[in-house]
């Protein structure tokens, strides 16, 4: 019964609908359900078909003003009456709407920099895999063993190294989705940190250098190289992050 619910969400992840602790559940069912994960492959073929082989039929011009036009006028909303003030509590009224504003203008600021939804997206599978106890789904420091195993379930074949002469031994893969579409993670730590690095098949843009960032706590370092869009994630320092990214990147 559990496996029929969770495969009636399956069209929801596809269109990005699920929120994220339904997306958690129906996640980790479809790494162990090949059924399940054949059903949002075919969906997701199918959205790829359906954005890039259809036509686009267009509006043609006029149409906008021509249905303008032929809607009834709306009468304008009688102005606003303001209600009177005395003088001695005008100066008080006038400093609680400066405060106001103020309050807004620095919830605008903080909205514009709260970071792109895509890193936001990682960081929420990098706790996900934390604290629900699925870090790995092959467990093992070989990576001639983690990276076959991926690339048979991927369409992506990512770097996966052995570093741990450098502090940063390999635990293990698993698969993940971020942003509606499959994912590889590569599990690392550094003394007692999680290392999370997503990787997933990125055609559509080219090759990008290293970019930083941090948000709720986590450090993220993310570049783009062959294809692939990688995205390492943990609370190890910045400077320890980008060390295990130039070196996952051959730099």
């Amino acid at each position: 019964m559990a496996h029929d619910r969770i495969r009636r969400q399956v069209p929801a992840l596809a269109d990005g609908e699920l929120e994220p602790l339904r997306r958690f559940l129906v996640t980790r069912h479809l790494a162990r359900c090949p059924d399940c994960a054949a059903d949002l492959e075919a969906l997701q073929s199918m959205q790829t078909m359906i954005r890039t082989r259809l036509p686009l039929h267009r509006a043609p011009p006029g149409l906008a003003a021509r249905i303008g036009a032929a809607l009834p006028l709306e009468a304008p909303p009688p102005a606003p009456t303001r209600p009177w003030i005395p003088a001695e509590r005008f100066a008080g009224t006038a400093l609680a709407g400066a405060l106001a504003g103020v309050a807004l203008t620095l919830l605008l600021v903080g909205g514009q920099h709260g970071g792109d939804p895509l890193t936001a997206d990682v960081i929420s599978d990098h706790i996900r895999s934390m604290q629900a106890d699925h870090l790995t789904d092959v467990a093992t420091s070989d990576q001639h063993t983690v990276k076959p195993w991926l690339s048979a379930r991927l369409d992506v074949s990512p770097a996966v190294k052995e570093l741990a002469a450098q502090g940063f031994p390999l635990v293990g893969g698993r698969l993940d989705y971020v942003d509606g579409h499959p994912a590889a993670a590569i599990v690392y730590r550094h003394d007692k940190h999680v290392i999370n690095l997503f990787a997933w098949s990125d055609p559509g843009h080219a090759d990008a250098g290293f970019s930083a960032t941090a948000r709720q706590g986590f450090n993220v370092v993310t570049w783009r190289r062959d294809g692939i869009a990688y995205f390492a994630v943990s609370d190890v320092e910045s400077e320890q992050l980008a060390a295990f990214a130039h070196l996952v990147a051959g730099g």
